[in-house]
């Protein structure tokens, strides 16, 4: 008969959390590419300069700064406010970038 461990279970948990988000870094940078796609041909058909590019560059740095927090708080046993940080962040982040993108490309 196997025994209840809460050191190995919690290691799991530990675990499955990174894997969680490793998921998330990815589904979030892939839309930070798609919004630099998409700002470099707004760039190239308005004739923009670089700025704005900010919002992009400042999703890079924010999201990681987001993760090693929420990493902190899940390790502190929050670990449901750690989940919805996580996902509301990158929903956050998602609809900035393309509100930033839409407002953009109705320039013309």
């Amino acid at each position: 008969m196997q025994y209840y461990n809460d050191r190995s279970n919690e290691a799991a948990a530990n675990l499955f959390f990174m894997f969680f988000q490793m998921i998330m870094l990815l589904i979030v940078y892939g839309f930070v590419y798609t919004a630099f796609i998409g700002v470099r041909l707004a760039m190239e058909k308005y004739g923009l300069s670089m700025v704005v590019f900010f919002p992009e560059l400042a999703a890079l740095v924010l999201y990681p700064v987001v993760l090693h927090r929420t990493r902190r708080m899940f390790k502190a046993k929050k670990r449901l406010r750690a989940v919805a940080w996580c996902l509301s962040w990158a929903a956050f982040i998602i609809v900035v970038l393309y509100v930033h993108l839409d407002r953009l490309t109705t320039l013309g």
